[in-house]
């Protein structure tokens, strides 16, 4: 019953009401001559549910009050999803309070119980429970208002696909399917019924609804050299506006190469092209959806986007874009590495380390998700460019602790028992200086872990494809084959080997793991199991590569010795962390004592 039903059809000014206002829910059917039944089923709904919906409004904000309150966060079945219970209570919260207290909805409101059960934890002595385990992936949902994802995952392929391409033709035509009032109705309790674009319900009442799937990852340890775990950070910097504009920039730029890359990887076949297609729609449709929502997966940094990328063509069944480039680069650095390794032997110890940590800077260009670097490939062979960029090295270095690492390589006492090694890129970056690095550890007896990526990212070399070229590089070189047999990597006494090995003293083992990551950055606080044990006898750790040890883990402190290389290829990150220029290098040692 409205204001207008007692009035006559006018306003009660004298209180400010107008004749649309509700005055008494369900009025009508007790002053009308009819029963309940001879009402429609969905008006009776519909009057019910802004009974219920505008009298929680009212008693929650009433408590607000009381409180002092301006946020008040809504949760359960009768909000879950339901985007008109939403708009319904936030517009008595804002009714009742004038504008000055908030509705607040939770995107995953229904894991509450679990959460608080879980930070209730060290009462019960689950000391050994990590709030990392809790991982929030980026599945492809259905459409929502102009571009926005909504709606549980698509599980099939083909749907995927077929929904990208709608979504394509439709725009931002395509709306969410929530229960619409007739545009007479109203509200009740004192206001009027909530309208933003004429019938249709404001598009922020539902916008974060369903997005992103919280997964328990019980596979991933914490890093076991992290110095503190509890303030850990990855991201060297954070994502803001301008920082996050400035990457969409950079990675919608990118993604017709990629598109192009992930293509050809598939055969070039019209359901690749397909899929290609698709996954471009929908990865720019994540970006779209984070310009408008910067906070729409939570905590949101540079990995987070990068790892974006990588899920997203994996969703469309693009598991290794890069995997040709990577296997023809890989060939062309081995062709080479026979005569660099006869170069490093013909040095003293200390032009040695030296020639290897330029070695390893120098390499580190090949990365195909750099556009200066892709640019650099149109120049020149990758061995051309690599033996320009070796020749370009000068020192000082933009951070340059090589020095201190020099002193500590060349005590008279063993300074290391074993090495993790985290590689980068395939191709010269692995094979031209990564190699010859954990040669030189192994040819001083220290272990050393190669550690590397689980699925392929861009051209980053993973831990299923770095045996074969550890197998290969062995043929040359005699304290390689000697530690991949101790290892395991190499089963049967390799045929042919090169070189007078039988001065040699008898080999520590170089090992492969896998770091849990598809990612071309590493968080430390969710890794393999496999380099969680590795890393418990490990005292030196060194972290390769813009995405490991500058995007993420620039300013990590460990347990251990760490040494962190790279050359940036970004000069956007050379001035924001260094007020440097694109193709500095980075040798930064922070030894523990």
């Amino acid at each position: 019953m409205l204001v207008g039903d007692i009035y006559g059809g006018l306003d009660y000014s004298k209180i400010g009401l107008s004749a649309s206002t509700i005055a008494s829910s369900f009025g009508k059917t007790i002053s009308d001559n009819k029963e309940l039944s001879d009402y429609r089923p969905e008006d009776i709904s519909l009057s019910l549910l802004r009974m219920i919906s505008y009298n929680i409004g009212q008693i929650s904000y009433l408590n607000a009050l009381r409180y002092g309150l301006k946020r008040i966060f809504f949760g359960g079945f009768f909000i879950r999803g339901h985007a008109y219970t939403m708009d319904t209570i936030s517009f008595a919260v804002h009714f009742w309070s004038k504008g000055e207290a908030k509705a607040m909805f939770l995107r995953h409101e229904g894991f509450l119980g679990a959460l608080g059960a879980f930070m209730s934890y060290e009462k019960h002595g689950l000391d050994d429970l990590s709030a990392h385990h809790l991982v929030e992936r980026f599945p492809m949902g259905a459409p929502y208002v102009g571009g926005k994802i909504h709606g549980p995952p698509l599980g099939d392929l083909n749907e995927k696909i077929s929904w990208m391409e709608k979504f394509v033709q439709k725009g931002t035509q395509i709306t969410a399917p929530v229960p619409m009032g007739a545009p007479a109705t109203t509200g009740m309790g004192g206001f009027e019924r909530p309208t933003s674009k004429g019938d249709i319900l404001r598009s922020d009442a539902s916008a974060a609804l369903n997005v992103g799937v919280l997964h328990l990852v019980p596979s991933l340890d914490v890093f076991p050299l992290l110095e503190d775990p509890k303030t850990y950070e990855p991201n060297t910097i954070d994502l803001d506006h301008d920082e996050f504009k400035y990457w969409f920039t950079i990675l919608s730029d990118h993604l017709p190469d990629l598109v192009e890359k992930a293509v050809a990887s598939e055969g070039g076949t019209d359901d690749a092209k397909r899929r290609g297609d698709a996954f471009a729609h929908a990865f720019s449709a994540h970006l779209a959806r984070l310009t408008e929502e910067p906070a729409a997966y939570g905590k949101f940094g540079l990995a987070n986007l990068l790892e974006l990328r990588e899920e997203c063509l994996r969703e469309f069944q693009f598991f290794d874009a890069y995997v040709s480039i990577k296997q023809r680069e890989n060939e062309a650095s081995l062709a080479v590495l026979p005569d660099l390794l006869m170069e490093l032997d013909s040095m003293d110890e200390e032009d040695r380390l030296l020639a290897l940590i330029e070695g390893v800077l120098a390499a580190n260009i090949f990365d195909w998700g750099s556009k200066a670097c892709v640019d650099l490939y149109n120049q020149g062979t990758i061995i051309e460019i690599y033996r320009m960029s070796r020749k370009k090295m000068q020192r000082p270095w933009r951070i340059d602790d090589f020095d201190t690492f020099k002193s500590r390589m060349l005590k008279k006492d063993q300074p290391y028992k074993r090495a993790l090694i985290s590689v980068d890129n395939a191709g010269a970056d692995v094979v031209l200086g990564m190699l010859p690095l954990a040669r030189e550890f192994l040819r001083r007896g220290v272990e050393v872990v190669l550690v590397a990526n689980s699925l392929p990212a861009l051209n980053d070399i993973t831990a299923n494809e770095l045996p074969e070229i550890v197998a290969e590089a062995a043929k040359h070189c005699g304290i390689l084959r000697k530690a991949a047999e101790a290892g395991g990597l190499i089963v049967d006494a390799m045929a042919g080997i090169q070189g007078d090995t039988k001065d040699e003293p008898a080999s520590v083992p170089l090992m492969v793991v896998e770091n849990g990551c598809g990612s071309p950055c590493i968080d430390f606080r969710q890794v393999s199991s496999e380099l969680a044990a590795a890393a418990k006898d490990a005292d030196l750790l060194i972290l390769e590569g813009m995405g490991r040890s500058l995007h993420t883990n620039l300013n990590a402190r460990f347990k251990c010795d760490a040494l962190k290389l790279a050359m940036v290829k970004n000069q956007r990150l050379a001035e924001k962390l260094f007020n440097g220029n694109i193709y500095d290098c980075i040798c930064k040692f922070e030894p523990v004592s």
